[in-house]
């Protein structure tokens, strides 16, 4: 009969994930808790339980490549020391469970706090090789993981044992797996790399442009579209990771409307820092050998080897959320749900507002990101991407539509619009923007002050 139990228990949780005890003792054929505890005593390391007391539901183990071990999930703080945090297992038929060594910052909802993810824990999605040096990662390391060398393509097991194996350097301080934090080890005390000072540049980057487009760099992830490479820079006189993006090298309209796009981002970001009082990336333009270098510090990365915790909405949403919209209405949300700060939802909606009003045309859900809290991380990659020019290298010139605003969004939008007309001003005067793309940023400096000037608060509402 305990036989006949075990096959059966293992059969229902092969197809019925992270079920509640009480059902489970049902369709065992209502045994008692005691029975239930022998059962799955005799079972052992096959069967996971999370949760307490009522809560408590069990799933079975699944294998990641025929290993059935639980995966540590280490994290690198501030100073560059390691420690181990969690340990993770899959579970049949799919998603696992982490069961939790210390604190674990990120908003959980109480399935996560119990140890249960449909899927990954969210903060890990971040951490898979993505956009243009993602894509890199992948062609240079597919023979090697099995793994096909796109990794859009990749399921959540392809994505775990990808960072099991050579995720070391990921967005984030998350490591998975002893592998990979041996690497991280390797490359931390036998590689050093010497940082790059600011009279190197003009030699180090476009060397460096020239191998990120030839060969890919393999060792980061960091997502995004645009070109671009990382390094470890001198800056103030201290160590500093950054990304830096970069135009190809020529003279072309689409090369130089790329160009111009860098320049514009730099300025972006300053005026969010400075007029906005909105924390952004730090960046830096260079232009060297035909190119156009953007410059921007890593806020996960500290010094040369300390780093802290970030995600990105792109991540989060699907979790705790479950609904594609705007920032604005994602940042609400959190709100409801008791995970952000009302001064965080009103900084994002001045953030989405600036956006809006300066063309930015690419601000999806992995262009906003927070830390543990949740708090909003520095607002980066902001840039007119209306503008930008089209895969077959035409050149745009759309009409810049105003967006106006709710009459209970006015303030915001006034707060932003003056911002925007700061920065569309900016960039007029910029010269190393492109004269055509200067004349553009000036009469949308004129479109946006005449409807900023025309647009009067509401009145109060009339009492009846």
């Amino acid at each position: 009969m305990a036989k006949i139990r075990s096959d059966t228990l293992i059969q229902i949780l092969r197809t019925q994930p992270r079920i509640h005890a009480a059902a489970l003792r049902t369709q065992l054929g209502e045994i008692s808790r005691a029975t239930l505890s022998r059962t799955v005593k005799a079972l052992g390391a096959h069967i996971i339980s999370g949760g307490g007391s009522k809560r408590t539901r069990y799933a079975l183990r699944r294998a990641l490549r025929g290993d059935t071990l639980d995966m540590p999930i280490y994290r690198i703080d501030t100073s560059g020391q390691g420690q181990l945090i969690a340990q993770l297992s899959p579970t049949y038929p799919t998603g696992c469970h982490l069961s939790f060594i210390a604190d674990y910052l990120w908003a959980f909802d109480a399935n996560m706090r119990d140890g249960w993810f449909e899927g990954l824990p969210y903060p890990i999605y971040d951490m898979r090789p993505q956009g243009f040096l993602g894509r890199h990662f992948a062609k240079t390391h597919a023979t090697q993981l099995q793994l096909a060398d796109n990794p859009d393509a990749w399921a959540d097991d392809d994505i775990l044992y990808a960072l099991m194996q050579m995720g070391y350097d990921q967005p984030g301080d998350l490591i998975i797996g002893d592998t990979a934090y041996q690497l991280f080890l390797t490359t931390r005390n036998l590689a050093k790399t010497t940082p790059i000072n600011d009279d190197e540049i003009a030699l180090s980057y476009p060397d460096l442009a020239q191998l990120a487009m030839m060969q890919g760099i393999a060792g980061s992830s960091a997502g995004g579209e645009f070109p671009k490479f990382s390094a470890l820079r001198i800056i103030n006189q201290r160590a500093q990771h950054v990304i830096v993006k970069f135009s190809a090298a020529g003279t072309s309209p689409a090369i130089q409307r790329w160009s111009d796009l860098l320049v514009c981002e730099h300025i972006a970001t300053r005026t969010l820092n400075d007029t906005l009082k909105i924390p952004a990336t730090q960046t830096n333009i260079h232009q060297h050998a035909n190119r156009t270098f953007l410059e921007i510090s890593r806020f996960d990365r500290h010094h040369e080897y300390g780093r802290s915790p970030v995600c990105t909405l792109a991540s989060i949403n699907p979790a705790l959320i479950g609904k594609t919209t705007d920032w604005r209405h994602s940042a609400r949300a959190l709100q409801v749900l008791g995970w952000l700060a009302e001064h965080d939802v009103n900084q994002i909606n001045r953030a989405w507002w600036f956006g809006k009003l300066i063309a930015n045309t690419d601000m999806h859900d992995g262009n906003l990101a927070f830390r543990p809290g949740l708090q909003l991380a520095p607002i980066y990659d902001m840039l007119p991407m209306m503008y930008a020019p089209a895969n077959s290298g035409e050149v745009p010139t759309p009409i810049y539509q105003i967006a106006l605003p709710l009459p209970t969004e006015l303030a915001t939008w006034q707060q932003a619009a003056t911002a925007a007309i700061g920065y569309w001003h900016d960039c007029a005067r910029d010269t190393r923007i492109s004269a055509n793309f200067r004349a553009i940023c000036r009469t949308n400096c004129d479109s946006l002050t005449n409807s900023l000037a025309n647009i009067k608060p509401t009145a109060a509402p009339t009492r009846i």
